[in-house]
């Protein structure tokens, strides 16, 4: 029995590797493309589903390794000035100088531009006539073979870039282009985020075909989760009843994140904070379903205010139509949260709901959609719940499926109280058409 391991070490929520991590198979797949592969790595998943426990695992950070941690209103020149930084090479005026012509350069970019390659994410059509006036912007990439070459002569070959959805999108476009250098190099890029599926840098680049992979690390079975407990359990000396373990995979909608916090706190209401010199058994669901309830209702105080704010919209709110997607979504069955809701479902439940019914049409819908990114980095809503892509709006923050599951669908209009977004229908038809654009 190990007495230096307290229960923080084998369940819960944590930067560090858990004594009850458990491989999957996505594992062996990330140790076959490091071992066989010379191709940049995009782990992707929603929040909190063992993404960078991932990377931890089988990328360490030694003398060849760099991490990078992305944050709000960081850009591509920043991420380059903290790799040089981190690899010990001191501030290059060269180096310097071209990052500011880049940044200058990037910042004359057209909005027909930004709209266009917007468009690659979201699978919206650009409108006709403003593509044929698109120029693509000369942006050089003489900054990231300065810092390929001073990575080279530090001996660093590999970059990690964490939370890489925090970057803008024209930063993005850009990084898609130098990945194509740092890989001719020798120089691979691990990245990690919640706003990517495969094929998400070749819809900027398509050279990077084959040289780029991807692994998906949300998904979470039942068997998996099950060897996380015996894994734990054997490391603080206790066992879980088989009902337990059921119905906290089944509380927790499957959520490693959420289940390894239930399973924190239930061990602390048996007292169970360190190796247990006697073997004990946790029995009891009632205990279970109690810890689930606090759980939620805890999550819930802050969860319910990121809501609340999606709901409200920006400024231009007239038709409310973040607040019936919000209520929409809330009402929907687990599969559809899931799986993410179309741009049609969308569409469809609004004429339902909105007092315009029919009136709404899909410029309306698409205009807001489009920013439903834009909406929660306004409001600061970190990390974001919903992201619009490939015309779908998708959960990007796991939590979330843990508070719909357990969601009473009969108390929404406590959560969003119907007359607090009321829209007073006294314009005419004509009206309410030419401002269906400017919500």
């Amino acid at each position: 029995m190990n007495n230096n391991i307290n229960l923080g070490h084998v369940f819960g929520v944590s930067k560090n590797i858990l004594k009850s991590y458990v491989e999957r198979a996505i594992d062996y797949e990330l140790k076959d493309k490091l071992d066989l592969t010379d191709h940049h790595i995009v782990i992707f998943g929603e929040t909190k589903v063992g993404k960078t426990f991932l990377r931890k695992k089988y990328i360490p950070v030694t003398d060849e390794v760099v991490v990078i941690d992305c944050t709000k209103g960081i850009n591509l020149s920043d991420i380059y000035m903290q790799i040089l930084y981190k690899s010990g090479v001191d501030s290059i005026e060269n180096i310097t100088k071209s990052m500011e012509e880049t940044n200058k350069l990037k910042g004359e970019v057209s909005a027909n531009f930004l709209e266009f390659i917007k468009s690659k994410i979201t699978g919206e059509t650009v409108d006709t006539s403003k593509h044929n006036e698109l120029i693509k912007p000369y942006i050089p990439n003489t900054v990231s073979v300065l810092v390929s070459n001073e990575l080279e002569k530090k001996g660093i070959n590999t970059v990690i870039l964490d939370d890489f959805h925090y970057l803008p999108l024209i930063e993005q476009y850009q990084l898609a282009f130098d990945l194509k250098m740092f890989y001719q190099n020798g120089i691979r890029f691990v990245v990690l985020g919640t706003k990517i599926t495969s094929g998400y840098f070749e819809k900027f680049n398509g050279e990077l075909s084959h040289r780029i992979d991807y692994i998906d690390a949300t998904e979470w079975n039942e068997s998996e989760l099950k060897e996380v407990v015996n894994k734990g359990s054997k490391a603080l000396n206790i066992n879980f009843n088989e009902e337990v373990i059921d119905y906290l995979i089944s509380s927790s909608n499957s959520i490693i994140s959420v289940f390894q916090g239930l399973l924190f706190n239930l061990c602390q209401k048996n007292d169970v904070k360190k190796p247990q010199q006697n073997h004990i058994i946790i029995s009891s669901v009632e205990e279970a379903k109690n810890v689930t309830t606090e759980y939620w209702e805890k999550m819930t105080l802050t969860y319910f205010n990121k809501i609340k704010d999606i709901a409200s919209g920006g400024r231009k709110r007239k038709l409310q139509l973040y607040y019936y997607i919000t209520k929409i979504i809330l009402n929907s069955e687990q599969d559809i949260i899931r799986n993410g809701f179309s741009f049609q479902y969308l569409y469809e439940n609004l004429k339902n709901h909105h007092p315009l019914g029919d009136s709404i049409n899909h410029g309306a819908l698409t205009t807001v959609l489009n920013h439903f990114d834009e909406l929660q980095i306004d409001k600061e809503i970190f990390p974001k719940v919903f992201t619009y892509f490939d015309k779908r709006l998708s959960v990007v923050d796991s939590d979330f499926y843990f508070i719909t599951k357990h969601l009473d669908k009969s108390k929404i209009n406590e959560i969003l109280p119907p007359h607090d977004y009321a829209i007073e229908i006294i314009e005419t038809e004509r009206d309410f058409q030419m401002k269906l654009f400017e919500d």
